[in-house]
């Protein structure tokens, strides 16, 4: 009698780890499926437990992609990878539209022109993310995994970065969309992380309503970077050859590397 093995959990529960989910199991349009255990996607991981720093060893990361700017991760350094050899590399954009510090700067504002920031952020992201994506898909390209990458949420910068690489893949829109909203199971804890770090702009973080905007994830932010890849480049393809120097032959060594 045959048993049916559970698939592993998406969301790992790594105490301090924020947003962090595996990428196995989804299933692309031609019945093949993301390995587990070989992609993951995250917020930045700092300031962690010994328990969760030796959890994150055990999982036998090999590369990661901190999309961070070099401010964000000199504030809130990740030190649990330090000592085991694995690359690390660092986003070299030096202000990113979606450092949701960088958003709230000038306050809140009404729920409608907050929408609105974060639209016009999402237009410019596959551009202004190109050459931390383009090392991102490198390392895939080379069959270095697993492998991990994350921004500071695990929303926005690595949000997008899941959907192009899912879509890339051949994974249908639906399931990419599904993919990337699950970020907002985390909104709750990300208001709370934003104002213990921003103690003196407690006003900024008392209306919820206001916040929405920025602190979740939302279709439409979605739809409009393809739209602007498609406008720009006429097509995922052609922005993935131009923008991140991937083409068929890269895509087809990352298929190999990570499907099944």
């Amino acid at each position: 009698m045959s048993t049916i093995t559970a698939p592993p959990p998406r969301t790992l529960p790594i105490e301090g780890g924020h947003n962090l989910r595996d990428l196995g199991g989804y299933r692309t349009q031609d019945g093949r499926q993301l390995k587990w255990r070989t992609l993951y996607r995250a917020g930045a991981l700092y300031g962690l437990p010994e328990n969760s720093r030796a959890a994150l060893r055990g999982l036998g990361i090999r590369a990661i992609c901190d999309l961070r700017t070099p401010d964000e991760r000199a504030q809130n350094p990740m030190e649990w990878h330090e000592g085991l050899g694995i690359h690390y590399y660092g986003g070299v954009t030096l202000n990113s539209g979606a450092q949701l510090e960088q958003t709230l700067s000038g306050g809140t504002a009404p729920r409608d022109r907050m929408r609105a920031r974060m639209l016009s952020i999402y237009a410019s992201l596959p551009f202004e993310q190109a050459a931390s994506y383009r090392h991102l898909f490198a390392l895939l390209a080379a069959g270095t995994v697993p492998l991990l990458f994350n921004c500071a949420a695990g929303k926005d910068r690595t949000g997008l970065a899941a959907a192009l690489l899912l879509t890339a893949l051949g994974v249908a829109r639906e399931t990419v969309l599904e993919d990337y909203l699950l970020s907002n199971e985390w909104a709750a804890r990300l208001r709370v992380m934003m104002a213990s770090r921003h103690p003196r702009r407690e006003a900024t973080f008392a209306s919820p309503e206001a916040l929405a905007p920025v602190l979740t994830a939302d279709a439409g932010y979605l739809a409009l970077s393809f739209q602007a890849i498609e406008q720009n480049c006429g097509g995922l393809e052609a922005y993935l050859a131009a923008h991140l120097a991937t083409g068929p032959a890269e895509l087809a060594q990352i298929r190999a590397h990570l499907l099944e």
